[in-house]
């Protein structure tokens, strides 16, 4: 397992905006993509690499290209991550893509329903499930088996936004393979299985309250 958590200070910056109550969803959606973005600049130093070269209009050069640039797999699970991937997938622009529908109950024990999946093939594949919040960690562990179900990766990889102490340490126990990086790590999770402090619902301040879940 690695939990690697992404301290630069543009991140640190967006984040302390975002968990703003007042923030509207304009400005949530246009930070969302860019913590996706700069996740994914993060990530894509761990990415193997290979020295090449290249004729340039005056010469010989040498260079560097990312070897598993076109081996990956980005699952959004909705609705929460939609912003947050749109980032990921305009850095990793040649990577396939997979959907995952995933809701839980508002009562406790928070009961998660997966009503739409679209995963490719992913064998051998570098996995990238996106999901800005990581809570209680029930929803996320439902998720990975249903992931591990499409094939076994290479690498299985959780970008989260604002993490919960509970929730990684629930996800290292069922899911020793998985690396985790995830941009702030909040101590408590309350009684409705919500971060605190967190930023709230990201689904709801990206896209406004649904009138049913």
């Amino acid at each position: 397992m690695i939990l690697n958590k992404v301290d630069h200070l543009l991140v640190q910056d967006i984040i302390t905006k975002i968990r703003g109550s007042k923030i509207n969803r304009s400005n949530f959606r246009a930070n969302m993509m860019e913590l996706g973005r700069f996740m994914s600049y993060e990530f894509a130093d761990t990415l193997e690499k290979k020295s090449v070269t290249v004729e340039t209009p005056l010469g010989i050069s040498e260079g560097t290209i990312i070897k598993d640039k076109k081996n990956i797999v980005v699952i959004n699970v909705l609705r929460a991550a939609i912003p947050f991937v749109d980032g990921i997938m305009s850095v990793f622009t040649e990577s396939e893509c997979g959907v995952i529908g995933a809701w839980r109950e508002d009562m406790a024990p928070f009961e998660v329903n997966l009503n739409y999946v679209r995963i490719p093939t992913l064998d051998n594949k570098i996995v990238i499930v996106a999901d800005p919040m990581l809570a209680t960690g029930n929803t996320m562990n439902i998720i990975l088996e249903e992931v591990k179900k499409h094939g076994t990766p290479k690498r299985l990889v959780l970008l989260n936004v604002v993490s919960s102490e509970v929730g990684i340490n629930y996800l290292i126990t069922s899911n020793p393979d998985i690396e985790i990086y995830t941009c702030a790590i909040d101590r408590n999770v309350n009684d409705q299985g919500y971060i605190v402090p967190g930023l709230g619902d990201a689904g709801d301040k990206s896209f406004g309250k649904p009138t049913n879940k």
